[in-house]
């Protein structure tokens, strides 16, 4: 009998923080301290954003445990969709307004990188840092999604709790920092202010809701972020083995330090294990965790509908990259966090 090993791969919605006794779908909140109740930049956000010099979002790693399965949990039939598809439209920021009108010719990208300089994932899609115990980082990926708060970024749950310490990291100087390159911040640095996921994810850690919205605070200036950078569309109960593009800060390319692609064909993942989540080629790896998975993309534009997200790896499939499906719960996740 063998094995497999997973890897993962690295207005604010106030709800319980008490789970309750097995209900997986109880939606719980990082514990809220005065200041998160404010929309707006104050002192201690700035104090959050200061921490982070150069040299230590250069020292972030990757989220990458390791879990092993039994071989016997590997043969599952995938389900159906869950309810109708629902979705909401993404938006185009000011900012990129801005470059497309002022772009004649937008400047080519190599194919491992992102298509054109003005295209909306360039804007929407950015990477993630947390400081650990001592001297130590974090980093995962995650992307804007269209919210009435216009604050909303979604990632992985692993990338927003930890199981180690059963708290989720918003007091770890959590940031996002959309656009990264290679130390590069053109739309700076914006803190979060609350995350939300499932108690199947805090408490059961099951890889179907692998999934946390972070409500952010505004910048320095008052802006929304969504305003000035735009976001992405999201949708649920879309259709399986789809064409679907996923990005993300890989270490293992570029040391995570400019935004990668993969794209192909979804499939039914080999998990098993009750996982009802899908695959698609792919040869990221640690760093890309909670970066988005977007059909109905278009290179063009960079426009398309968040359905999933990078999760985890098993490492003997090597180039696949596992993701959970959105279906109508998770759909119910991001409602309660995009007012």
């Amino acid at each position: 009998m063998f094995t497999l090993s997973l890897i993962l791969i690295g207005t604010a919605c106030f709800v319980a923080t008490t789970p309750i006794a097995n209900d997986p779908f109880t939606i719980v909140s990082s514990d809220v301290s005065p200041s998160s109740r404010l929309i707006s930049f104050d002192k201690s956000v700035d104090k959050i954003l200061s921490f982070w010099t150069d040299d230590k979002l250069k020292a972030a790693k990757s989220v990458m445990p390791i879990r092993k399965i039994n071989s016997q949990t590997t043969t599952k039939t995938e389900i159906p969709n869950n309810g109708p598809r629902v979705l909401v439209d993404g938006t185009m920021g000011s900012l990129q307004k801005a470059a497309i009108s002022a772009a004649v010719n937008p400047d080519k990208a190599s194919s491992r990188q992102v298509f054109t300089s003005t295209g909306r994932q360039t804007y929407t899609t950015g990477k993630i840092f947390w400081n650990n115990t001592g001297n130590s980082y974090g980093m995962c990926s995650g992307a804007i999604v269209t919210s009435n708060n216009k604050d909303t970024i979604v990632t992985a749950g692993h990338c927003c709790f930890d199981h180690d310490t059963n708290k989720f990291r918003i007091s770890q100087n959590f940031i996002f920092i959309p656009d990264y390159k290679s130390g590069a911040q053109p739309y700076g640095k914006w803190a979060a202010r609350t995350m939300t996921a499932y108690t199947a994810w805090t408490v059961n850690q099951n890889f179907n809701y692998d999934v946390c919205f972070v409500n952010l605070y505004t910048n320095s200036k008052g802006q929304h972020i969504q305003d000035l950078l735009g976001a992405e569309g999201i949708g649920s109960n879309y259709p399986r083995n789809a064409i679907t593009y996923s990005f993300g800060y890989p270490y293992n390319l570029a040391q995570g330090e400019i935004m990668q692609y993969c794209s192909g064909s979804a499939a039914a993942s080999k998990y098993g294990n009750g996982y009802t989540g899908q695959t698609i080629p792919c040869d990221m790896t640690g760093g890309c965790s909670g970066g988005p998975w977007i059909q109905n993309f278009t290179a063009s534009t960079g426009v398309g509908y968040i359905t999933s997200l990078n999760s985890f790896l098993i490492t003997t499939i090597p180039n696949y990259m596992n993701g959970p499906y959105f279906e109508s719960n998770i759909w119910s996740l991001y409602q309660k966090c995009m007012v």
